[in-house]
């Protein structure tokens, strides 16, 4: 079975919680919370209008201040555009709720992995996440696309959460 290298039972606790308090809904007449299924069918939806062309355009837009900055690798911007590719990547693929079984997994090998292998820290993540709601926001504002921000902005705040709770570990 695929694992997490060093992943802690608090770090995954949190991770679950993150996501349950965001992804989840009490069931109706029940005690117990399932997946929210309409947030699951517009997340894969995205997929169907949102191309990797668009995402990496958004990113090269919005992240435009940090390629010629010292302050930042040069690699910076060239990672958040694959960043971005790759955390929708999981984000439409989440269809079922046995899809959920290797979330933390694909974050770990899809995104922190080559995160850190490319040189770029814990700080570059988590701006680079940032940069992401605010790359998408801006970009969506003038297209038929502006009702979808709830959607984006739900999925990326909660994988963005986990994501720093792993890379933290």
């Amino acid at each position: 079975p695929r694992k997490i290298p060093n992943l802690t039972y608090p770090a995954l606790v949190k991770c679950v919680v993150v996501l349950m308090s965001e992804w989840c809904r009490m069931s109706e007449g029940a005690s117990d919370m399932d997946i929210d299924r309409t947030f699951l069918k517009e997340l894969h939806s995205l997929k169907d209008r949102l191309s990797d062309s668009m995402l990496v355009g958004m990113v090269n837009h919005g992240a435009e201040a940090f390629k010629n900055s010292p302050e930042f690798p040069k690699n910076f911007v060239s990672e958040l555009r694959k960043l971005a590719v790759k955390l929708m990547s999981i984000g439409y693929s989440l269809v079922h709720t046995k899809d959920y079984t290797d979330i933390f997994i694909d974050l770990d090998e899809m995104i922190l992995c080559p995160w850190a292998g490319a040189g770029l820290s814990f700080s570059h993540l988590e701006l680079g996440l940032s940069t992401l709601s605010g790359c998408y926001v801006s970009a969506v504002q003038n297209t038929g696309l502006s009702s979808t921000v709830p959607v984006f902005d739900k999925y990326l705040r909660c994988v963005s959460n986990c994501l720093l709770v792993l890379a933290n570990r």
